[in-house]
């Protein structure tokens, strides 16, 4: 059995002791999770998108059925390499890409503002001048 020297304090003693048998919870790591709000003809949606090791399976989301979004989450649970962000809009034969925005080694918070990595976002149609709105934000959450 371990023995704790007399001239550690009482606070730090209570400490070691309760180190030493186990009894300190294990703090769950946090991972990082981008979120994003979008509004299209003042509907607001909210999408969370998870960090993944292969881009080539990211699917895009439909917004509305006038924009496409999607978001590849370049990392691991630990820390995100790489964001790219892509809006498409709707054509008749195919969606056609708007805006392509990268953003390298972005640090995730634990309580960022809703648009904290990308600021607000405005993309809008070359046809009937329609209007998305957007914002994300890298955050840090525990499982």
């Amino acid at each position: 059995m371990q023995t704790i020297p007399p001239f550690v304090s009482r606070g730090l003693r209570a400490g070691v002791w309760a180190w030493l048998t186990g009894l300190v919870p294990v703090m769950a790591l946090a991972s990082p999770l981008l979120r994003c709000q979008f509004e299209v003809n003042a509907e607001a949606q909210q999408h969370a998108f998870a960090p993944t090791r292969d881009p080539y399976p990211v699917t895009s989301i439909d917004l509305n059925q006038r924009f496409r979004f999607k978001a590849v989450v370049l990392g691991d649970d630990q820390r995100v390499e790489l964001i790219n962000l892509y809006v498409y809009y709707h054509t008749r034969r195919q969606p056609m890409l708007m805006q392509h925005v990268k953003f390298v080694a972005p640090v995730a918070q634990q309580t960022p503002a809703p648009d904290a990595l990308t600021g607000q976002m405005a993309v809008y149609s070359p046809f009937l001048g329609k209007e998305l709105q957007y914002s994300c934000a890298l955050h840090e959450v525990t499982p």
